[in-house]
């Protein structure tokens, strides 16, 4: 009698509790915690003011892109359970948050975002919504720290591809525009350079982001003329773009 009441006031072993967890809710919670931290450093809160002008600069495709990323895990299974490995790596990508975030580098949080979502790619056990949340998630990481990376190593040749883009379509425009290098003059004197603040390529990870947003909004696959609207999406804003830092003054001039 005494060791069946024993018996009954043992505590259930640690895999029946990890059982009883859903993967659903452990990796909303990790991308939770993930987008809180990044709304607690791109918001700031020290005075009304401040509040209102900080949420006047944000970018709201970014944060389109975060809903997308918890829609599409919300409306995973809720009834498949998370494994030992799942609440682990769970537990260490909220170490790795907090610990991201006493750096002054967008870096750690961008390798964070990359992990994160490499998980959700490789061990989505079928679930197409979680896999299209990894898509989504590996798009924001190359929006947070890929792309800008990539930017700065190859600058030089994109501020070339910039200017040669721009140039082609002078010679049709404005012939009488010169073209040097990464500059362009005009016959009044006035001359524009390029420079890579003002570079067509700075905007192409936000394109990209967008697209698979509302892609992966819409549905859990990639179908072929996904890559037909990312191009669709980011040649003429290059090209927008392009012509519109490097010629708005020219015309002016020449209006005037």
């Amino acid at each position: 009698m005494s060791s069946q009441s024993a018996a009954s006031l043992e505590l259930p072993a640690p895999t029946a509790v990890v059982t009883r967890v859903g993967r659903r809710e452990v990796f909303l919670w990790v991308v939770i915690c993930l987008f809180a931290n990044q709304a607690l450093l791109l918001v700031d809160t020290g005075s009304y003011g401040a509040f209102a002008a900080s949420l006047a600069q944000q970018n709201y495709i970014y944060w389109f892109a975060c809903y997308v990323v918890i829609y599409r895990l919300y409306a995973s299974d809720k009834a498949t359970r998370a494994n030992r490995f799942d609440c682990g790596l769970a537990l260490a990508i909220c170490g790795a948050i907090f610990f991201t975030s006493l750096l002054p580098y967008r870096f750690g949080i961008g390798l964070v975002v990359t992990i994160t979502a490499g998980y959700f790619l490789a061990a989505h056990h079928g679930d197409r919504n979680i896999k299209a949340a990894g898509a989504v998630l590996l798009a924001i990481s190359m929006h947070l720290v890929w792309g800008p990376i990539f930017f700065q190593l190859f600058t030089p040749e994109l501020l070339r591809a910039d200017a040669a883009l721009v140039g082609e379509i002078l010679t049709s425009l404005r012939p009488d525009i010169i073209w040097s290098n990464n500059s362009f003059h005009a016959p009044d004197g006035h001359s524009v350079s390029l420079i890579a603040g003002c570079s067509s390529f700075n905007n192409v990870s936000t394109a990209v982001l967008a697209c698979a947003t509302i892609a992966m909004l819409t549905r859990t696959e990639w179908v072929r003329r996904d890559i037909a609207t990312v191009v669709i999406a980011s040649g003429p804003r290059q090209c927008h773009q392009a012509l519109s830092d490097c010629l708005e003054r020219s015309v002016a001039s020449v209006l005037a």
